[in-house]
C-alpha cells in the first residue's frame, strides 16, 4: 500500500429506499427514478440498480479528500430527491423499509438479482436491506490481508455508530440495526475468519464458490471483505445512512482504521484476535444496543458504555487522522452524533414526537442535510 496514509485513497457506495410517501411502504420505482438521475457528466457519482426495484445506489469516484466524497454524496443525494418525488415517492437513507407490507419484494430486471430470487425465494421476498459500503485503499494484496486480519475487532463498534434501522413492518424491532440481523440469515455472513496471507484467502473462499451456494463472489457478503474489482478493503458493516454527514464521519474512521492497522501490521505483532464466538456476540448486541447501553470492547473482554468505546477508536486512530488532515473533522462530527443521536437514535425520537408523518419528514429532509 502507499508509505503515507494521507496517500490512502477511499470510496463510498450508498444504497437507498424508495417509499410511498403517505404509508412509508416500498415503491418499486428505481427504473423511473434512475431515469432522472443519469449518471454525473462531471464524474461526481455513479448510478446503478439495485437488487430491488425500490432501491437505488450511488458511488463516489475515488476519493482522497473528505470534502470529495461529501461532495458526490450531496450532489446525488440532492438528485435524487427531486427525482424521487416526481416518481411519487420518497428516497430514504434507512437501513431497512418501515413497512415491508404484505406482497413480496420486486426485484430488478438484472439477470443476477433474477437468479437470485429463483434460488432463494424465502429470503429475497422481504430483503428490504440498504447498507453503506466503504473501500479503503491497500495496494499489497498481503498486507491487505493483514490489515483486515486486524480490523476484525472493530467491526461491532462500527456497526453501533452507523445503526439506522430500528423499525420492522410498522413496529419497533427492539434492535437498533435490524438490517445486520437480517443480513445474517444469508450464508457468508458476519465478520471474516483470519487468513494467513493473500493466497490463503483466495484459496478458501474459492471453496466457497465451488460449494454451489456462492456462484459468484459478491456472495461472499462479510462485514469486511476484499474487493474483486479494486485494491481495497471493503468494509460492509453500516446501515444507510440517514445524511451525508453521517457517511463521511464512517468513511473517514474506517479509512482511518485502515492506515492505521497497516502501520501497525508492519511494526507491531499480530493483535489477540477475539474468539469467534465473542465477535459473534458482539455483532449482535452492537446491533441491538447501538449507542445506547454497552458494548463489548474486544481487546479486553469487558462491557463498556458506547461512548468510551468511540473515544477508545478515536484514540486508536487519531494519528492516522491527524496525518490524513482528518482529526478536527471527524472529532467535531463525533460529538455532534454523541448530541444528536445515531440515525437509529433520531428516527425513534422523530416517532415517538409525531409517529409516522414526523418520520417521513426527517427521511425526506435528512436527504439533503449537510
Amino acid at each position: 500500500m502507499a508509505a503515507e496514509s494521507g496517500m490512502i485513497a477511499f470510496g463510498i457506495e450508498e444504497e437507498f429506499l424508495l417509499l410511498d410517501p403517505a404509508t412509508a411502504q416500498p415503491r418499486p420505482v428505481a427504473p423511473l427514478v434512475r431515469a432522472g438521475v443519469p449518471d454525473s457528466a462531471a464524474g461526481a457519482f455513479q448510478v446503478s440498480p439495485e437488487l430491488l426495484a425500490c432501491q437505488i445506489e450511488t458511488a463516489t469516484p475515488v476519493c482522497h479528500l473528505l470534502s470529495e466524497a461529501v461532495g458526490s454524496l450531496q450532489a446525488f443525494r440532492s438528485a435524487l430527491a427531486a427525482a424521487a418525488g416526481q416518481a411519487g415517492a420518497v428516497a430514504a437513507g434507512i437501513g431497512v423499509v418501515y413497512d415491508a407490507g404484505h406482497a413480496p419484494a420486486v426485484v430488478s430486471d438484472v439477470d443476477r438479482y433474477q437468479h437470485m430470487q429463483a434460488s432463494t425465494p424465502a429470503l429475497i421476498a422481504d430483503e428490504y436491506v440498504t447498507g453503506m459500503h466503504v473501500h479503503a485503499e491497500v495496494v499489497d494484496p498481503d498486507s491487505r490481508v493483514q490489515v483486515m486480519n486486524r480490523c476484525r475487532r472493530w467491526l461491532p463498534t462500527f456497526v453501533a455508530l452507523t445503526a439506522n434501522s430500528p423499525y420492522w413492518n410498522g413496529v419497533e424491532s427492539g434492535f437498533a440495526s435490524w438490517r445486520s440481523i437480517l443480513y445474517r440469515r444469508w450464508p457468508i455472513q458476519g465478520a471474516p475468519p483470519v487468513f494467513r496471507d493473500f493466497a490463503d484467502y483466495q484459496d478458501r473462499t474459492r471453496r466457497l464458490m465451488d460449494s454451489g451456494v456462492a456462484p459468484d463472489p459478491g456472495y461472499i457478503s462479510w462485514l469486511l471483505r476484499l474487493s474483486v474489482n479494486y485494491p481495497t478493503l471493503e468494509f460492509r458493516c453500516a446501515d444507510s445512512q440517514l445524511t451525508a454527514g453521517d457517511s463521511v464521519l464512517a468513511a473517514a474512521l474506517l479509512r482511518a482504521l485502515a492506515a492505521t492497522e497497516a502501520r501497525d501490521a508492519l511494526t507491531r505483532p499480530p493483535v489477540r484476535q477475539p474468539r469467534p464466538e465473542h465477535l459473534d456476540i458482539a455483532l449482535w448486541q452492537a446491533a441491538r444496543n447501538g449507542l445506547d447501553g454497552a458494548l463489548i470492547d474486544l481487546r479486553t473482554g469487558q462491557l463498556v458504555p458506547a461512548r468510551q468505546q468511540l473515544d477508545a477508536l478515536l484514540e486508536h486512530t487519531r494519528a492516522a487522522l491527524e496525518e490524513l488532515g482528518d482529526y478536527a473533522h471527524v472529532r467535531e462530527e463525533l460529538t455532534r452524533v454523541l448530541a444528536e443521536g445515531n440515525g437509529a437514535q433520531r428516527q425513534r425520537r422523530a416517532m415517538h414526537r409525531g409517529g409516522l408523518p414526523a418520520w417521513l419528514e426527517l427521511a425526506r429532509s435528512s436527504l439533503t442535510a449537510s
